[in-house]
């Protein structure tokens, strides 16, 4: 599917200024669904939905998914958890015993893996700090806003398409169903 752009020249005749007209955007493909969850894809990144606390559960799946997903796209994916925008609890032991598996174990085609914690306050900064010392052996990549989030993967896969309102649009998408 090209992503290109399609120029339309002005009618025979006709004194206009050309016009040129960008495809709309990928919307998300939601993968699963839980009450727990939601994984869905746009463009090369994997979202990780959470709608509650972090469950090990959930980070397996997503785990498997990636795996499946990510190998047909060409020069690799990232992967990105979003966190829920009310208050969330630093993951448990098991959720974070799940986190260093899969940090252990990456696929072959994961660029890059990132965090979104939109929620403010003392508990969410608590979480973005969780984050960043699950991620060792990294630079973390834990954002608060989607521009955040769409300058870093833009740059990781190469892809000026990935972009802050695009990102937003595939949560909303995601989160609604």
């Amino acid at each position: 599917m090209g992503m290109g752009l399609t120029t339309i020249p002005p009618a025979e005749r006709q004194c206009a200024t050309m016009i040129t007209v960008r495809p709309p955007p990928m919307t998300a493909e939601l993968l699963e669904r839980t009450d727990g969850y939601v994984v869905a894809v746009w463009r090369r990144l994997m979202l990780l939905i959470w709608r509650g606390e972090a469950t090990a559960v959930g980070i397996d799946r997503s785990r498997e998914l990636f795996a499946r997903w990510s190998a047909d796209q060409p020069g690799g994916a990232a992967f990105v958890v979003v966190l829920p925008l009310q208050h969330t609890l630093p993951p448990d032991e098991a959720s974070r015993a799940a986190m260093r598996r899969a940090a252990s174990s990456p696929s072959r085609t994961l660029r890059g893996t990132a965090t979104l914690v939109e929620s403010e306050g003392f508990i969410a900064a608590s979480v973005r700090s969780v984050m960043m010392l699950l991620q060792t052996g990294r630079a973390p990549n834990v954002f608060r806003t989607t521009g955040e989030l769409a300058t870093w993967a833009a740059t990781l896969l190469n892809d000026p398409e990935l972009t802050s309102a695009g990102i937003a649009e595939a949560i909303r998408v995601a989160r609604e169903g």
